[in-house]
């Protein structure tokens, strides 16, 4: 795998990171988050680091378990938003490194 692939599987895991968690403490973030997406990674991050990309959100039901297999992709397929930034921009929620999601503090919630 090239440092390329590797460094979007790192950015895509630390957003899927983020969103989980922020889903996990905030309902009114995860009806969000299932209904429109895009509109979450835009109130979390301040910005919508793919938004060519459909996405779709798959709530799990008690006693099953989704696994999701993306499928393998060449780097000359990527569209040209996720390709800036994995070539070094940032989007807001980013810090330090490029590749530390900031912890988002919701009021009431610790």
């Amino acid at each position: 795998m090239t440092d390329f692939i590797q460094t979007m599987n790192t950015a895509r895991a630390h957003i899927q990171t983020a969103l989980l968690e922020r889903a996990a403490a905030d309902a009114a973030f995860r009806d969000l988050l299932k209904n429109n997406p895009h509109a979450a990674l835009r109130e979390l991050f301040g910005s919508d680091p793919v938004p060519s990309v459909r996405i779709t959100v798959v709530e799990e039901a008690a006693g099953e378990v989704t696994l999701v297999l993306p499928r393998q992709i060449a780097e000359d397929e990527l569209p040209d938003d996720l390709l800036d930034y994995a070539a070094g921009g940032a989007f807001k929620g980013c810090k330090g490194d490029g590749w530390t999601i900031q912890k988002v503090e919701l009021p009431g919630v610790r």
